[in-house]
């Protein structure tokens, strides 16, 4: 599936094939393979033909990524901080990025923290062996390190500080990062202690080798270490109980095994001999070097590899026993002996080969090659004490003070959780607490030191709020340090610090006529009045909701509210604004069939919603219980038990506000959850909940996301019983940007947009949200992959278009529409654009068919796979704004549209002092060089922000913004864009099309234009 010999020119752009002379007459060429792309993603492949490297994607854009800096920083301050003070407060916008943090810092540091202990350890038994220490070796004297250090949990048995020492020693041996290794830095080398009964295979001392018995052993160990850093270990241990298996150690590498030949297909099998693997193309190197020829050299490096292969086997025969052997058997493959290996502690006048080219640091010389393929470099010998500084090496040197906590603090966390972790971090139990906006306001830390904010805050308030944390107590000064990103937000801020700085504050806005947020509140009024009526109703699920099975808080409520009627409406009409007084109903009592039966756009309530959620889990669980039980699959039926257990005793204010009956933190977006299903301490304490505008891509099946440093993955869309999703077809045009859609039963629109225009799809509205499946939750080993995106719509105006302004009056050049309530519709069709597989029957989802398959709850299904969209549509303010004229250079129009729409939204949302997601946009169906944009209040209902930018000088102020963004400063080329200046993650699907340059040419045209006509 590869296209080879593909070439272009640097300068011009041409192409041609290979054996064709170029049409032009430059000279600089870049040849270009394409590859198969990974499962995953269409934009990464899963290898590196070249060198065979595999990752997360081998091809990805050169951006220092933040956690690793991150890091750096708050391991630096806590170390720097004294003993009784040791504690940072570490700020993120997202409660994504605050949770993975939290892991991604207690895992880098512990291996920090364990990799100096190993050094110290093999320092202090470098008299005692020349030749290096055991695995076992170093593991006895690190559990001494480690308890003597107070390290491990006070209550830790010897046993499980020896397994822990295990595990720390297996990683540094195995590990995944070996330029940040104890070997990849300089201070130490594995080795092999060669059996007594091995000997060098003769054909590396004869023609063409011709290789010294020393220059043989190097090469030979070179193979043998390519087995250890494929994962090819077998790990040996003299003390059974404190074993480790190597899902244990936590490695992004699986553990495989190497044989000759082909591997067959065979999962977890390595060819040793294998043409493209890392030592066939080692050998051929130095057979070329040699003077061979390229078809010369590659067929006796594998001829050579056999013949080794076959000498190891030979050699071993004479090992005692089985388990002494150097290669020990793996079905019908081989794998190293770990007992073999040896760990030397280098001093500083060692002598180790380090790479003029890519800097790796190799033990043996190698004929002076690096021994990372496709890299041209020569070694050249060095001492340790001449190597460069670095951060790491000095890290691994130093005296650290020992153990560091990290711990989550988002909204992801329960009520009970973060209250727990919030006491042990102001008692100095937890050294780092990584949290997201909920540590801004009303929270006293006592002797709290040190801020650290991971971003620049979205607003000045944010910033005087999260600095603020710090220096409450005299005596000791606060320190706050601000990382600036690579955005343009915290670009901005870091050429103009000042604005931030001044502390100036803007009032907020807050739009009181929205429906969601108004009819929440008065939800949580006529609440508050039931509990005071039977107090007896107040407590956990259970007793507000009655029998479970059959539960009765609805009909009981909206009997209370019959009854008592014109006592809660004096009490409302108090607080609701008098123009809303009408359209919710409060004079008629309308009210209350919008709070616990249906909205008034006839929507069903979220009262209601969650009744009969309540009623599906509850009812779910037990008949899983009753016929696990009935075929005596007990332990599933204890977890079934346990679930119901755990729904029935959760507090009722907790249930109604996670479910956006009443409000809480973050309303009033339309709330779903990710259901964990599962009655670990670890999930538990964990409540994943997204506006459905994010969660139809975050939580999206098979996405995946951290939380209480466990990594979760979206397994389906939740099932309620006697309840449907809502549907939609739709279809859109490619090149206009039109987006119809249509009720199930209905007549598609008769006029279709040209021929660009989609066949017909669906999407579903997932408002029971989504589900993870019974499966213990993992624990991460990297930032998961963000699978998903979103693609927002403007399906129509929900009322009267409202009318329009041109502007400047003098020499119009802009129309734009007042703000009125528009109809917004976003959707996630998933990889490549080919939808989800969705059971009609259990909800389970999947990237391509899966019959049959397992239903959340890990029965057996084989129910019908339908092929959909997800989506989502909500009423919000908008505001449509249409260029006059286009731009003087030819561009696509869509694209450049969709390229300035995003340049004037973050220059609007600077202008109006308010964080980036508040505002999107997207591009409305029209023609001409430039498209309609429509700005919105990313809310539901509204919040008042685009009817800002009704005002001239305000939508002035936003293109000088815009066009600051698009300026240059993000180092990016005219023809691209990058996370400085127009990406984000909510606009993936437009990456590869939106260019900053015909932006920024295009609004510096129109800024001077308006400049002229209206000079003051």
């Amino acid at each position: 599936n590869r296209i080879r010999g593909l070439a272009r020119c640097l300068q011009c752009k041409a192409l041609w094939r290979e054996g064709l002379q170029p049409s032009c007459d430059h000279e600089t060429v870049l040849r270009l393979e394409k590859q198969d792309a990974a499962r995953e993603r269409e934009d990464q492949i899963p290898r590196c033909a070249v060198c065979g490297y595999r990752g997360h994607d081998p091809v990805r854009e050169v951006v220092h990524g933040s956690d690793g800096p991150h890091a750096v920083i708050a391991t630096a301050l806590y170390q720097l901080l004294p003993q009784r003070r040791k504690k940072v407060l570490a700020f993120a916008d997202g409660r994504l990025d605050a949770a993975f943090f939290a892991w991604y810092l207690d895992r880098s540091y512990q291996d920090i923290l364990y990799r100096n202990l190993i050094l110290e350890s093999a320092r202090r038994l470098r008299q005692y062996s020349q030749e290096g220490l055991s695995l076992s070796d170093l593991v006895e004297e690190l559990k001494n390190q480690i308890q003597s250090r107070g390290i491990s949990d006070p209550q830790a048995s010897d046993l499980s500080v020896r397994r822990q020492a295990w595990i720390a020693v297996c990683r540094e041996f195995l590990t995944d990062e070996k330029r940040l290794s104890l070997e990849g830095v300089g201070l130490g080398r594995w080795t092999i202690s060669w059996p007594e009964w091995f000997r060098v295979p003769d054909l590396l001392l004869e023609e063409p080798w011709n290789l010294t018995e020393a220059e043989a052993m190097d090469l030979l160990y070179f193979l043998i270490d390519s087995m250890r850093n494929q994962g090819a270990i077998e790990l040996q241990h003299s003390e059974p109980l404190a074993s480790v298996s190597w899902s244990d150690l936590q490695l992004q590498k699986p553990q495989t095994r190497v044989r000759v030949g082909r591997p067959r297909t065979q999962s977890g099998v390595r060819s040793w001999d294998g043409p493209q693997g890392v030592r066939a193309k080692f050998l051929k190197r130095l057979l070329v070097q040699k003077g061979l020829s390229e078809d010369e050299a590659e067929h006796l490096a594998i001829q050579t590899l056999r013949q080794i292969w076959e000498a190891f086997d030979r050699y071993d025969h004479h090992a005692p026993f089985e388990a002494s052997r150097l290669l020990l058997k793996a079905g019908d493959a081989r794998r190293l002996n770990s007992a073999w290996w040896r760990f030397q502690a280098l001093k500083k006048n060692d002598r180790v080969f380090q790479c003029d080219t890519c800097g790796r640091l190799q033990a043996v010389p190698l004929g002076g090659l690096c021994a990372r393929i496709g890299c041209p470099g020569k070694l050249k010998e060095v001492a340790v004490v001449d190597l460069e500084p670095n951060h790491y090496r000095y890290l691994y040197e130093t005296d650290l003070p020992g153990r560091l906590r990290v711990e989550e603090h988002t909204a992801q966390l329960a009520r009970e959780k973060a209250r727990e972790f919030q006491a042990e971090f102001k008692e100095g139990r937890i050294h780092v607490l990584s949290c997201s906006t909920t540590f801004e306001l009303g929270v006293d830390l006592g002797d709290l030191d040190t801020v650290f904010l991971r971003n620049v805050p979205p607003e000045t308030f944010n910033y005087v709020q999260r600095v603020g944390r710090a220096g409450r107590r005299p005596g000791s000064p606060g320190i706050a340090i601000t990382y600036c990103r690579r955005s343009p937000h915290d670009l901005y801020h870091f050429t103009e610090p000042s604005r931030m700085l001044r502390g100036l504050t803007k009032p907020p806005v807050l739009r009181l006529q929205n429906e969601k947020i108004l009819l929440r509140h008065i939800t949580a009024v006529a609440i508050s009045k039931f509990f005071r009526a039977y107090p007896d109703r107040f407590g956990n699920v259970e007793l507000f909701f009655g029998d479970l099975e059959n539960p009765s808080a609805v009909a009981d409520f909206r009997a209370f509210l019959r009854q008592n009627q014109a006592e809660i409406e004096r009490s409302l009409v108090e607080i609701i604004p008098v123009n809303m007084h009408e359209k919710l109903g409060l004079l008629r009592g309308e009210w209350i069939d919008y709070i616990s039966l249906q909205y008034s756009g006839g929507e069903e309530s979220r009262f209601a919603q969650a009744e009969a959620e309540l009623t599906s889990d509850y009812c779910s669980v037990k008949k899983l219980e009753r016929e696990c039980r009935d075929k005596g699959k007990y332990k599933m039926a204890e977890w079934a038990r346990r679930r119901a257990k755990t729904i029935a005793e959760e507090d009722i204010l907790s249930y109604l506000s996670r479910k956006a009956v009443i409000p809480k933190y973050g309303f009033p977006v339309d709330v779903v959850e990710l259901d964990t299903q599962s009655n670990s301490h670890d999930t538990q304490s964990v409540q994943l909940q997204r506006d459905l505008n994010i969660a139809i891509a975050e939580f999206a099946p098979g996405s995946q996301l951290v939380a209480n440093k466990k990594l979760l993955t979206s397994y389906g869309l939740k099932i309620v019983a006697e309840r449907a999703w809502e549907r939609r077809f739709y279809r859109r045009c490619t090149d206009h940007n039109r987006f119809d859609t249509w009720n199930p039963g209905d007549e598609p629109p008769v006029d279709r947009c040209c021929g660009k225009m989609t066949a017909t799809r669906q999407y579903v509205i997932p408002r029971f949200g989504f589900v993870t499946s019974v499966a213990k939750p993992r624990e991460p080993k990297g930032r998961p992959v963000r699978l998903f995106g979103t693609r927002p719509f403007f399906i129509g105006f929900s009322g009267k278009e409202q009318s329009t302004v041109e502007i400047p009056e003098r020499t119009p050049l802009l129309r734009v529409s007042k703000a009125c309530p528009g109809k917004m519709g976003v959707i996630c069709e998933g990889r490549r654009g080919q939808g989800f597989f969705i059971c009609q029957s259990c909800g389970a989802g999947f990237s391509e068919r899966k019959q049959p398959h397992e239903t959340p709850q890990g029965r057996h299904c084989s129910g019908t796979l339908a092929q959909l969209t997800l989506g989502h549509e909500f009423i919000t303010d908008v505001l449509r704004i249409q260029f006059l004229n286009g731009p003087a250079e030819d561009v696509d129009p869509l694209w450049f549209t969709y390229s300035l729409a995003y340049a004037l939204v973050g220059g609007a949302a600077e202008v109006l002092e308010v964080p980036p997601a508040d505002l999107n946009t997207t591009v409305a169906h029209g023609s001409g060089r430039v498209l309609p944009i429509v700005l919105y209040d990313n809310v539901p209902g509204g919040a008042g922000l685009v009817a800002c930018l009704e005002e001239e000088y305000v939508i002035f102020a936003s293109l000088k913004a815009a066009h600051d963004r698009v300026d240059g400063r993000c180092g990016c080329g005219e023809d691209e864009s990058c996370y400085g200046c127009l990406r984000s993650y909510t606009n993936q699907f437009a990456h590869h099309k939106i260019q900053r340059g015909p932006v920024r040419r295009f609004l510096a045209e129109i800024i001077s234009q308006w400049k002229e006509a209206s000079p003051n």
